[in-house]
């Protein structure tokens, strides 16, 4: 996490012009109420403002941290929590700064007690006046961290809109897989003439299929039930093809059926768990989905077995890469999705928080 102060030089500079402004009004005000003499206003000044300065600037990222961490909270316990955890930030920030400054400054002038007399007769007016620094500071970095989050904000939605736009000119090719709708037409044109009835069918799962998938193309969410029912007809329409060596389970109890779910997003996971699961395999793949609620969203995992030995399926390798992007774009995170491979089976896990 990098410092905005640091990586922005206006910000850098501003921030350094403030400091220098505030460390000439403390030299200046000392000496011209003669409370201490010119050299010792300056180098006084130097080690409480140089000391403040370089702590300020530490402050930052226990403040980011607590936003962080607070970003899935409700209102009235993220405002409790800021509240609480700024007060004591500060305190701690105060106590160091006022304790180091006046070491620092001892060590200077261990051998002049009229100054280490005004060090210790103003150590309450330094405090109420770093006080009301370091709340300054606090409500600037709020500033930039809104400012930020607003601008990043707007770069998602603008990635989004580009996202969707290239989505609806490629969505043959990024939604449907080319070779799925060829073996689909043949096995169609096979069942005509011995298994009209299935024919049928298989047309108006592949028709069901088609029509979601481009309908629903332009959808940022959707029930995940509508989404479970899709790939039903997916796996239906595979099946006819791998017969009993394709078996699919879900287990998805009801209250997570209702859930927003990024549109089109579990179909690359079938595509790939078929692809690598049976096409150099002569054994039954079996696909077990499974969703459960979690912490107010939805953890989904699909595993699917697979043969260790066959050949491994070449592809584009960009299936999953997509769906890392799309949830990072609609969530802002990337630790949405979880990839395990073992001996024999391999899993795609998600957990999805829940949308407002």
């Amino acid at each position: 996490m990098l410092h905005p102060i640091l990586v922005q030089k206006k910000l850098l500079y501003a921030f350094l012009a403030g400091w220098c402004t505030l460390f000439l009004v403390h030299t200046i005000f000392l000496t011209h109420q003669n409370l201490l003499p010119f050299n010792e206003a300056i180098i006084d000044a130097f080690i409480y403002n140089f000391i403040l300065m370089i702590i300020g600037l530490a402050l930052y990222f226990p403040l980011t941290y607590s936003e962080y961490n607070t970003r899935q909270s409700s209102l009235n316990k993220v405002f409790i929590i800021h509240l609480l955890h700024h007060t004591i930030t500060g305190l701690f920030t105060l106590i160091i700064w006022l304790g180091s400054s006046f070491f620092l400054a001892k060590l200077v002038f261990e051998n002049n007690p009229q100054y280490m007399d005004f060090a210790r007769s103003s150590l309450p007016v330094r405090a109420a006046l770093g006080s009301l620094l370091l709340l300054l500071l606090i409500f600037m970095y709020h500033f930039i961290s809104f400012y930020q989050n607003l601008e990043e904000k707007s770069r998602r939605e603008e990635q989004l809109k580009k996202m969707v736009k290239e989505a609806e000119l490629k969505a043959l090719k990024a939604q449907l897989n080319p070779h799925f709708l060829f073996n689909s037409l043949n096995s169609i044109s096979s069942l005509t003439i011995s298994k009209p009835e299935a024919a049928r069918q298989m047309l108006t799962q592949l028709s069901d299929f088609l029509r979601y998938s481009l309908r629903r193309n332009h959808q940022s969410f959707l029930p995940l039930n509508d989404e479970i029912t899709n790939m039903k007809r997916y796996l239906d329409i595979e099946k006819v093809r791998f017969g009993e060596r394709l078996i699919s389970k879900f287990d998805i109890p009801e209250e997570c059926l209702n859930m927003p779910v990024p549109a089109m997003l579990l179909q690359p996971v079938y595509e790939n768990a078929i692809k690598h699961g049976l096409y150099e395999s002569i054994e039954p793949v079996t696909i077990q989905t499974t969703c459960r609620i979690y912490q107010n969203g939805l953890r989904l995992s699909i595993v699917n077995n697979f043969d260790p030995d066959s050949t491994r399926q070449k592809g584009e390798g960009v299936g999953l890469e997509n769906i890392r992007n799309k949830l990072y774009l609609f969530y802002n995170r990337k630790d949405l999705i979880s990839i395990s491979k073992e001996e024999d089976y391999f899993e795609v896990s998600f957990i999805l928080p829940k949308t407002h």
